[in-house]
């Protein structure tokens, strides 16, 4: 890495984050531990897009090991981020005095049809097949521990690896661990659309802008924005205790509220939520849960995620000099931040590249199309 036109050493590279997402705070909070100083540009507030509207979900085991189409890696990349997210949020705790509500499981995913049910096997296979714990049980059972699962639910997982994490509350404690750092600046209300001009003053550009990096950089180009709209409901007594899954269709409890999603609406940028989906929403979850049809809505929202064509991150060199890509997480950005966070730092101050962080090199796709 070349030294800055400010004159810092090797020891000390000066570094730019475009984009103060969940992938952003925690790259500059892991890059500042290691000596670095690090601004980060955020051209709204920090972690106030697809990290905000996210539920939290840490969920190798459904949403990795058997992702139709997905990367063939992308579910040992998250049981082995799922692994460090213990540590990760006990640092979180400690250094911003924050409670982050991390949960890391067990979560249940549940089948109403013949095709759920083919899921959750499949499921199942793959998690023996890697030596995991996976427990089948009945729906009678799932109700004796859940009492709020309905009878429309035939059979469930009990998923040991999945848990969830208050993703706000993670926000605000990488906010507050970064602006408490003498080696790490956020600046708000600035948007770069010059790679160039950071050269002068930064030893390596790092782009974490979410979907937004495909306006950046040709190697980001095959990021897709994917919308998704969600709702909260009020907790009530006898509703649902556990992180429920079922489908798309999500149940997370989390305090004094149930988070419900989400709709996936591809290529879409969406800002606002409409009546219909969040009515389409509420509906799904109270066929998994009845009381919730009678829970009062407390807010709904919508946030766009960062697809790619095999739903896993890119994470490495860009092609060009000195510029590095960490997006593109799709469903697992909250999940895969501690991972993401040491993968470029190895990279961007090291030069190393384990075997595994290089199969989420952002060049593949440009490889697989020639």
């Amino acid at each position: 890495m070349p030294n800055s036109a400010s004159g810092q050493s090797r020891n000390s590279p000066r570094l730019a984050i475009l984009g103060g997402g969940i992938i952003g705070l925690s790259a500059a909070r892991e890059l500042a531990a290691r000596g670095a100083h690090v601004t980060v540009f955020e051209k709204q507030q920090p972690g106030r897009g697809a990290s905000w509207a996210a539920a939290g979900m840490l969920a190798p085991a459904y949403e990795a090991a058997t992702e139709p189409g997905g990367h063939p890696r992308l579910f040992e990349l998250c049981m082995r981020s799922a692994a460090m997210w213990g540590a990760f949020a006990a640092e979180l705790k400690k250094a911003s005095g924050r409670e982050i509500g991390y949960r890391p499981g067990p979560s249940f995913a549940v089948a109403t049809t013949e095709g759920e049910l083919t899921r959750l096997d499949e499921i199942c296979r793959e998690l023996k097949a890697h030596g995991l714990p996976v427990l089948k049980m009945s729906a009678k059972r799932l109700q004796a521990i859940d009492p709020s699962i309905g009878p429309s639910v035939k059979l469930g997982l009990q998923l040991a690896s999945d848990g969830h994490v208050d993703n706000r509350s993670v926000i605000g404690a990488l906010v507050h661990m970064c602006e408490r750092s003498p080696h790490v600046e956020i600046r708000t209300d600035v948007e770069i659309t010059d790679l160039g001009a950071l050269h002068a003053d930064y030893d390596a550009v790092i782009c974490t802008a979410g979907w937004q990096t495909r306006k950046l950089l040709p190697a980001a180009e095959s990021i897709q924005p994917i919308a998704g709209q969600m709702l909260s409901v009020a907790a009530m007594s006898g509703g649902p205790s556990h992180t429920i899954r079922c489908g798309a269709t999500y149940i997370v409890p989390k305090g004094g509220r149930v988070i419900i999603g989400a709709t996936m609406e591809y290529d879409f940028i969406r800002r606002d939520t409409d009546a219909a989906s969040i009515e389409t929403l509420k509906r799904a979850a109270a066929e998994l849960c009845p009381i919730l049809g009678e829970a009062e809505t407390m807010d709904t929202w919508a946030g766009v995620r960062p697809g790619t064509p095999d739903h896993a991150p890119m994470i490495g060199p860009s092609g060009e000099a000195n510029v590095f890509v960490a997006a593109g997480h799709y469903r697992n950005g909250i999940l895969l931040a501690p991972i993401t966070a040491k993968i470029i730092a190895d990279m961007v101050l090291d030069g190393v590249t384990s075997d595994l962080a290089a199969a989420f090199s952002p060049n593949r796709f440009v490889e697989a199309a020639l």
